[in-house]
């Protein structure tokens, strides 16, 4: 009599246990909708498609040669333009 009390209590606590796990997973669960759509651009981010990138930085996926040397770094781009950086 004591071994069947044990086991049905043993599986009410586990019916419990699982019934409260899967009612606490359903409503932890909600859906967020968003109406505007916020970008977030990280520290230190350089747009590249921008007039200012262009103005102000040398595009480094188009360089395809460079020397170095005591005096500085001279870069070569596809487009046949270099730039020259002094020491």
């Amino acid at each position: 009599m004591k071994r069947t009390v044990k086991t049905i209590g043993a599986i009410a606590i586990m019916g419990i246990m699982l019934t409260g796990a899967y009612l606490l997973g359903t409503t932890q669960a909600d859906i967020i909708t968003v109406e505007k759509v916020i970008e977030v651009v990280p520290d230190g981010y350089i747009d590249s498609t921008t007039e200012d990138f262009y103005n102000n930085y040398v595009d480094m996926r188009n360089v395809i040669d460079y020397t170095a040397g005591m005096d500085g770094l001279q870069l070569y781009c596809s487009d046949g333009s270099g730039y020259y950086l002094e020491r």
